[in-house]
């Protein structure tokens, strides 16, 4: 979902925090889910996470541009180094900025990423649950 997609495209995050393992590693497309983007602001403002919106608006280049991201394509590509389980040790080694951008509850999966390039061009993509292939044609 935005704006995490857009984060990790940019290399502004470098990990995607799931409540799943995955043992794969190697190229992934970054897709950014047709999730309203703002359903997810709302989600977060009920929720008192303030902080989290702010660091938002902060990481990108204009006021209101977190509303304005693009949904449903991918927005870049990646290599998936590793999956490592989320311990205390894990959160205390975290930048402020990278902790503020996942759900780092210990026992959850941080997904580390590499090597982030963000699409010149959006291309339009319907996503999956879990990892799914993409084919980007020739």
């Amino acid at each position: 979902r935005q704006p995490w997609a857009s984060l990790l495209a940019t290399g502004k995050k470098q990990y995607e925090t799931r409540g799943w393992a995955t043992s794969y590693t190697g190229s992934i497309a970054i897709h950014a889910a047709k999730w309203p983007v703002r359903r997810t602001i709302d989600a977060l403002a009920s929720a008192g996470r303030w902080d989290t919106l702010e660091q938002f608006e902060r990481l990108f280049q204009r006021p209101g541009e977190v509303a304005e991201l693009p949904i449903g394509v991918i927005v870049g590509k990646a290599i998936l180094t590793r999956c490592r389980t989320i311990d205390e040790a894990f959160i205390a080694a975290l930048t402020p900025q990278e902790r503020a951008l996942g759900d780092f509850t210990p026992g959850r999966y941080a997904w580390e990423f590499a090597e982030m390039t963000a699409c010149a061009q959006l291309v339009p993509a319907k996503g999956a649950l879990s990892l799914w292939d993409w084919d980007d044609g020739p």
